[in-house]
């Protein structure tokens, strides 16, 4: 076998993967919504066929498919924390509901997710009571000028060789 043909033959490299069919990014969705709690079979497939529909467009902060319909699932789930406890739509008051959400606050709130907004105040009134209160920004303060003591990495060997007398100096006893 000639060595040329081997060198000059193209690496391999492995197929593109095909972008997920849809059936599995609804199974993937679907095991998301089982994850955050919600079991029933049709809840699980509306939510995804809705975070699907806000996905589908090419986004282009995710890098797939799935990742963007993940974030669509996340922001669906936004939405409906913001319309149901009239919050503004900041990262950390959403971070806080969805924690308290996800927490365990409201067992039963994957029933009011396609209730209509009457039906989501006991929903709202007991996630109003569990969201944590964010911290205060941090204030600035004077920070008093400390003394920085330099050191060379060589002082402990100095230090090291003082203690050790050489074999000459040594006497027998």
């Amino acid at each position: 076998m000639d060595r040329a043909q081997v060198n000059a033959a193209m690496p391999y490299l492995a197929p593109a993967s095909a972008a997920p069919s849809h059936g599995m990014l609804l199974g993937r969705l679907g095991a998301y919504w089982r994850a955050l709690g919600v079991s029933d079979p049709d809840q699980i497939a509306a939510l995804s066929e809705q975070a699907l529909r806000r996905g589908l467009p090419d986004r282009p902060d995710s890098p797939d498919p799935l990742t963007g319909a993940l974030a669509a699932a996340r922001e669906l789930l936004d939405d409906w924390l913001a319309r149901t406890l009239d919050l503004p739509r900041q990262p950390q008051a959403l971070a806080a509901a969805r924690a308290a959400l996800l927490g365990g606050a409201v067992p039963d709130w994957p029933a009011v997710l396609f209730a209509p907004p009457d039906a989501a105040r006991d929903v709202s009134d007991a996630l109003r009571a569990a969201v944590a209160e964010p911290a205060p920004a941090p204030a600035p303060g004077a920070m008093p000028a400390q003394r920085i003591e330099l050191f060379s990495l060589l002082d402990p060997l100095r230090h090291w060789r003082r203690g050790v007398s050489s074999p000459a100096e040594k006497t027998p006893s």
